[in-house]
């Protein structure tokens, strides 16, 4: 989500076309440089203390084009508009970055496992989530449970002026674990973006398929 669009990362290839399509070419490219300008004055956590170790710096990293790109857009196209163009892109890179960090969940893989080689295989993948602290209860062949207890995005979005911007960032969950990883169900009835003190997550199997 870095502008324009030149030696582009995966993120700025997945954003450009959305952009293209939501606001025409030169109000982009104009949202762009715009972006581009802001990240050079250290925006959009400028006015933050600096982060408090690498988890945190990289989180910032993570979010913070989010950031711009949803203020700049507010700024243009007012709040509603923004959000939903923000959403969709965040959602779109949140499902690369899910099948990047954790990569295909197969049932057979797992239950080939011993206990703790099942432990090792999930805890392995949760520990790419530097954004999170995770709270483990279950890991079996059947479902995986566990409890963020601690999210640093809704706190940057709050320290930042975009407490509404949190709750985005949850959904690209839902979508890859309803759609790109359709034989694992995501339960997830709170977030701590909504409010909530924790986000307990239950990825559940699909029930297996009568044989014979």
């Amino acid at each position: 989500m870095k502008f324009p669009w030149f030696k582009l990362d995966p993120n700025e290839r997945l954003a450009t076309p959305i952009l293209l399509r939501e606001l025409g070419i030169l109000t982009a490219l104009r949202v762009g440089r715009a972006i581009r300008s802001r990240q050079r004055r250290g925006e959009p956590f400028a006015d933050l203390a600096p982060p408090d170790g690498e988890h945190e710096r990289l989180s910032r990293e993570q979010i913070g084009p989010a950031i711009l790109l949803y203020t700049e857009l507010r700024q243009r196209i007012g709040q509603e508009e923004a959000l939903r163009i923000t959403e969709e892109i965040v959602i779109e890179a949140a499902c690369v970055f899910l099948r990047e960090s954790i990569g295909p969940l197969r049932r057979a893989d797992l239950e080939q496992l011993d206990e703790a080689g099942q432990e090792t295989f999930v805890k392995e993948r949760g520990e790419r989530f530097f954004n999170a602290t995770v709270d483990w209860q279950e890991i079996g062949g059947e479902r995986v449970r566990f409890t963020v207890t601690h999210c640093r995005f809704p706190p940057l979005c709050a320290a930042t002026g975009v407490p509404e911007l949190a709750p985005v960032f949850c959904k690209g969950d839902a979508r890859f674990f309803g759609s790109i990883e359709p034989d694992v169900t995501l339960l997830r009835p709170h977030t701590i973006a909504e409010g909530a003190s924790t986000c307990p997550f239950t990825l559940q199997w699909a029930e297996r398929k009568p044989t014979g």
